[in-house]
């Protein structure tokens, strides 16, 4: 193709794609003025962990070569100033036990049927957790939706299609150059008067949609906490993971005890 042609499509294909930025963005509300991007993703995250919390749950994994889904319960503390997290298993019976300690930039795994404590390298963090579709670091928060991102307005959604919301902030997050992070971006809708989580989507370097993480039954009172956690795979047929939150609390002052190695050695109580 001679360089005057091979210019004129690269000009055009250009084009194209700016009017569908265009178009896409132009389904959404101007944002508030005097409301920063990253000011509505640092409420999102206080609300979603606050400086401490620990949750009991249970996870849930469909997939087509599962009979049945598979149910994972466990507790989890999060220490967000500290960077430290742990995550024990109470059921299935044969994983009853196993142990998951983050002390940033580490991570380590104790399985008690081998009474073997292993150091999980940073190249498989986004490995699958517990055989659900989310990954190691979605459970453990090695990387920060705050700190490793750019925040910048898509603009506000009339029309969330969320029961429990009837508008929404849509923020794009951008990774820094520099960030240890495997997703191209991150468009995330946060209900904008309560400024609960309601969807996220996830983008690879080449812009194609991977997933989708959809949260709902917020708390009825104070903390609008989504209870109720579900996600999809766009490249897996038939696959999802849920999980359900039975119980939340918040700015807990921790034992340092927990975020040990020898915690990881034993039995949940």
């Amino acid at each position: 193709m001679p360089p005057a042609a091979a210019a004129l499509v690269a000009s055009l294909a250009l084009l194209v794609l700016s009017s569908l930025a265009a178009r896409a963005e132009s389904e959404f509300d101007a944002p508030p003025s005097g409301l920063e991007a990253r000011a509505v993703a640092e409420k999102l995250e206080d609300i979603f962990r606050g400086e401490t919390s620990f949750l009991e749950a249970t996870m849930s994994v469909a997939s087509p070569r599962l009979p049945a889904p598979r149910r994972v319960r466990f507790r989890a503390w999060d220490d967000r100033p500290g960077k430290r997290a742990f995550i024990r298993i109470l059921a299935p019976a044969k994983d009853r036990g196993m142990g998951f300690l983050k002390q940033h930039p580490n991570l380590w795994n104790y399985i008690p049927r081998v009474e073997r404590t292993v150091r999980i390298p940073p190249s498989m963090m986004l490995q699958s957790w517990m055989g659900s579709d989310f990954t190691n670091d979605d459970l453990v928060r090695e990387s920060s939706q705050l700190d490793d991102y750019q925040h910048r307005w898509l603009g506000v959604d009339p029309n969330p299609k969320h029961p429990e919301s009837e508008r929404a902030f849509v923020i794009e997050y951008i990774p820094n150059e520099e960030a240890p992070v495997v997703w191209g971006r991150i468009v995330t809708w946060i209900d904008a008067g309560r400024y609960a989580p309601l969807r996220q989507e996830f983008y690879d370097e080449d812009d194609l949609k991977l997933r989708v993480i959809a949260y709902s039954k917020f708390s009825p009172e104070g903390r609008p906490y989504p209870r109720r956690w579900v996600l999809t795979p766009l490249d897996k047929a038939g696959h999802e993971t849920a999980i359900e939150v039975h119980e939340i609390r918040f700015d807990e002052r921790f034992d340092n005890a927990i975020f040990s190695k020898r915690f990881l050695t034993r039995p949940p109580r």
